[in-house]
């Protein structure tokens, strides 16, 4: 279903604003196989997530499509979903904080800078009755390409994400790592073998993907105390994946799965979704989940795969293999009256849960009152 279709005199865009991913499908797809974007910008992902998580949250597609003129090929789409806060529209990106990166699609060549950005956000705006966007979590830079929806005065995410590029040898990859931390694995490893059979398994397809899939969910719901990691929308969202694009790869020992990772590549790049391991403490002192990563990479290196990351929020493995911090940012754009009065408490939200996830001892107090409210 389209809902409106209207010109941007000033820079001369026709706008297409869709109430259904499938009917923009066909640009979406042609702008993702050249655009800048990560897998989380994938038709597939965001269909996937909205059928799971964003339709039962009473969410709508807003798909926002740019081009110079009627017929003409696609310059940049916005993939993004609105919901009601009390009176207020918002629009923002499909795919939720199960998205590290969000981005609009947009033509390397298309030169729409901020000025048309914030010009074409307004204009869809009307044709879908949002007020304010918010449009978080979002890297200044990707690929080497500027994101011209980091809009100036974007704020600072709660959290960085973590990245790194991956060299062209397992020797140069190894070489990486002191050869302290290397004895340490080796004696991990070691460790583990006593215990049993061990044995790494990447790429798994089929029902195999499907039974680490599943022993990944259950291990981050005891983990984390969280049961909404293995029922409901995120099981159905993660199982549903691992037939697409989804990977999984696992440490096991005598046959148990005791720690998995669950990522997506594309165009040389593999991005961590999830990983867990066991809550055994004889296990998990021997780092599985270490050992796995370490493994996932040489697997990655052997494949040709140049860049990976650990996604979104601080913990020391991601330190130990990443490189990088990777700056993100968020975007509050009011685009009425209605929605200029709630930009500044939305703003000040941000401020707040990044002052908090930077201070290790809040954040820490914090995790304890949700672990208790469960």
């Amino acid at each position: 279903m389209e809902l409106s279709r209207f010109e941007a005199a000033a820079d001369d865009l026709e706008l297409d604003v869709f109430a259904s991913l499938e009917a923009a499908r066909e640009d979406w797809e042609r702008l993702f196989a050249g655009a800048p974007a990560s897998a989380y910008q994938s038709f597939g992902f965001a269909r996937d997530w909205f059928e799971t998580f964003g339709r039962g949250r009473g969410m709508r597609p807003m798909i926002v499509v740019a081009r110079h003129t009627k017929g003409a090929r696609p310059l940049a789409l916005l993939a993004l979903a609105t919901s009601r806060l009390g009176p207020l529209g918002i629009a923002q990106f499909l795919g939720g904080k199960e998205s590290n990166f969000n981005l609009g699609l947009v033509a390397t060549d298309a030169r729409l800078d901020a000025a048309a950005m914030r010009l074409l956000l307004r204009r869809a705006a009307r044709a879908a009755g949002v007020d304010l966007y918010r449009l978080g979590n979002q890297p200044l830079v990707f690929d080497g390409f500027v994101n011209p929806l980091a809009l100036p005065g974007a704020a600072p995410s709660p959290s960085f994400a973590y990245g790194t590029s991956l060299p062209e040898t397992a020797g140069e990859l190894d070489a990486r790592l002191s050869s302290d931390a290397r004895k340490k694995l080796r004696k991990k490893q070691a460790r583990l073998e006593k215990m049993g059979a061990l044995a790494f398994e990447h790429r798994a397809t089929g029902e195999r993907a499907r039974e680490i899939l599943e022993a990944l969910l259950a291990q981050k719901a005891e983990r984390l105390r969280d049961p909404s990691f293995a029922r409901g929308a995120m099981r159905d969202f993660v199982l549903g994946r691992c037939g697409g694009a989804l990977e999984a790869h696992a440490l096991t020992l005598d046959g148990r799965i005791i720690a998995a990772y669950a990522g997506f590549v594309h165009r040389g790049r593999f991005s961590a979704m999830l990983n867990s391991f066991v809550a055994d403490e004889e296990i998990a002192r021997s780092s599985p989940g270490d050992l796995l990563l370490h493994s996932l990479l040489r697997d990655l290196v052997a494949r040709g795969v140049a860049r990976f990351d650990l996604g979104v929020g601080e913990a020391r493995y991601k330190n130990a293999v990443c490189d990088e911090t990777i700056a993100l940012v968020d975007v509050v754009v009011p685009a009425t009256a209605l929605g200029a009065l709630a930009a500044p408490i939305l703003a000040a939200l941000t401020r707040a849960k990044r002052a908090i996830k930077q201070n290790p001892r809040l954040f820490a107090a914090l995790a304890r009152l949700r672990r208790l409210a469960r």
